[in-house]
């Protein structure tokens, strides 16, 4: 069992997770839910927070879309606490999740964002959780920009595209602005981790030359790399059945076991970056 404690400043503290990228339809619910299910399954205690508030579907994503009452917007303004709004997920008691509101309007935005309030939200959730996972839109809102200053990594996931690539760029960017803590706080976070997820990597194509290769990836974007999940067909049939990646196959999919070495990576356990990938290339023509 890996380390469940993480040292952040004086006190033990989980770690508060930003999945992210300012283009949508590149994976990020899918990466928060299935990222989620492998630290829970890991031992870890964890919670996914859907943080789309107008395009929400995490809920959709683990399969408890029917079981919520509260959402985050009740909790940051103090109508309902975490307990109250965290469901937990039957298949794995590790795991809990609080939805997004099922109407939200920019335009007629009852709930108030502040700072203050989005800083004693995560720091209440890191004290209860080895991992935080907040589920984020393609376009920043308040609670996206507040989230910034007070989380420890943010998770820039992009398509193996020219689209997405570039996407990644500007997220990363944007990031590194946005998260620039400022002021004595001790819980701002001064140094914001910006990781890169390669999602639905065409392994033929980067070898063919037909898409970019994992290190033109990495240079384009200019962020560390943390993870490559391949294309996996399987898994992508399995998902429109509201399937996670460990119960596609009995979890005995590329998917899965890319998921898996990204969680692995988060406790710091050295982990090769396509270690039990099954693809249909030589893996030294891609590292």
């Amino acid at each position: 069992m890996c380390e469940k404690n993480f040292k952040i400043g004086v006190s033990f503290l989980g770690r508060a997770v930003m999945v992210t990228s300012f283009k949508g339809g590149v994976g990020k619910t899918t990466v928060s839910a299935n990222l989620s299910m492998a630290l829970a399954q890991m031992g870890f205690k964890v919670i996914a927070i859907d943080c789309d508030l107008e395009s929400r579907c995490l809920d959709i994503a683990l399969g408890l879309e029917n079981a919520t009452l509260y959402n985050i917007c009740e909790v940051i303004t103090g109508k309902c606490t975490i307990e109250e709004a965290a469901v937990t997920d039957p298949r794995c008691r590790n795991l809990s999740f609080i939805a997004a509101p099922a109407y939200y309007s920019l335009v007629n935005d009852e709930f108030e964002f502040t700072d203050d309030k989005v800083k004693d939200l995560v720091f209440r959730l890191k004290l209860n959780y080895d991992f935080v996972i907040f589920d984020l839109p393609a376009r920043p809102d308040k609670l996206y920009k507040s989230l910034v200053k007070f989380s420890n990594y943010a998770l820039v996931v992009s398509l193996h595209t020219a689209a997405s690539i570039r996407a990644a760029e500007k997220t990363a960017m944007a990031l590194e602005e946005l998260g620039c803590g400022e002021g004595d706080d001790e819980y701002l976070t001064k140094n914001l981790k910006t990781r890169l997820v390669i999602n639905s990597f065409m392994a033929r194509d980067a070898v063919d030359g037909v898409r970019p290769s994992i290190y033109e990836v990495i240079n384009k974007t200019s962020v560390r790399l943390i993870g490559v999940l391949p294309y996996d067909a399987d898994m992508a049939r399995g998902q429109e059945n509201g399937l996670l990646a460990y119960q596609v196959n009995k979890g005995k999919n590329n998917f899965n076991r890319a998921i898996c070495n990204v969680a692995k990576r988060f406790t710091e356990n050295q982990v090769p970056l396509l270690s039990g990938l099954k693809l249909d290339v030589s893996k030294t023509r891609l590292t």
